[in-house]
């Protein structure tokens, strides 16, 4: 048996977490790639292109865009997959009341090395520009602040690999306002929290489980820089739970037992 995952290439977070790592993984228990399974997401694609030649075709689903343009390219793809995976619990509730299909949560893997806990005033928020939005209420509030995108304007870092690793290694805390969509996956508080640092965040579904601060964001820094103890404590705690939940080795064995068990 073998799969092959579609990648949209390495500079899209969702690529890295939904394709790329996960065949790395697949291929350490020898599953190479091949066509008895095609695994793709996003949409702007032919389904008859991209699909033809393979035996089966999982349909990966990480956004919810049911409610944009593209929804029903997703109600299309999902009615015509042979199966349908998405990253979060609120995802698949999501997949099942817009088309009634269910789907296997496999989360997204983390990415990041396991870095020292530490805490300290310099804030930091990444992610893709699509995100930046949600951000913008909350400039006015924040001092400190790094922003980490891949959007080029003044007064926002560039993303790059080697641009997020240095951003990582400056920040003292990460702040993460959510938006209107609940089904994201925690990826960006796991990888912040693996790189040692605390995460204040608006509310997800996805986050519940990792000890975080939910909530206003200014009061939630304010929390964290006044009790800078209970914050090592929780990212030691939440770095322990993380080693095992989302270690690309688990995620690689559930990516196996959706396929072929």
């Amino acid at each position: 048996m073998n799969v092959t995952f579609k990648d949209w290439g390495s500079s899209l977070a969702s690529s890295r977490y939904r394709s790329l790592i996960p065949a790395q993984e697949l291929k350490k228990h020898g599953i190479e790639q091949g066509n008895d399974w095609l695994v793709i997401g996003k949409h702007g694609w032919d389904w008859k292109k991209q699909t033809a030649g393979f035996k089966r075709v999982c349909f990966d689903v990480c956004d919810d865009h049911f409610n944009t343009p593209s929804g029903d390219f997703y109600r299309e793809a999902i009615q015509r997959a042979d199966l349908v995976t998405s990253n979060s619990q609120e995802m698949a509730r999501v997949v099942k009341e817009k088309t009634g299909r269910e789907s296997i949560v496999i989360p997204d893997p983390y990415e990041q090395p396991e870095r020292k806990a530490r805490v300290h005033d310099h804030l930091l928020w990444f992610g893709h520009q699509s995100n930046l939005g949600d951000l913008l209420p909350w400039l006015d509030r924040l001092d400190n602040l790094e922003v980490v995108s891949g959007v080029r304007v003044n007064g926002v870092v560039q993303w790059s690999p080697e641009a997020m690793d240095a951003a990582f290694e400056r920040a003292g805390l990460v702040v993460i306002p959510t938006g209107k969509s609940m089904a994201k996956s925690g990826n960006r508080a796991i990888e912040s929290l693996r790189r040692g640092l605390f995460v204040v965040t608006g509310y997800l579904p996805a986050y519940a489980d990792l000890g975080i601060y939910i909530g206003d964001i200014s009061d939630g820094v304010k929390w964290a820089l006044s009790h800078q103890d209970e914050v090592i404590y929780r990212i030691k705690s939440a770095q322990d739970y993380i080693r095992n939940e989302y270690s690309p080795e688990r995620i690689g064995q559930l990516w196996i037992k959706a396929l072929f068990v």
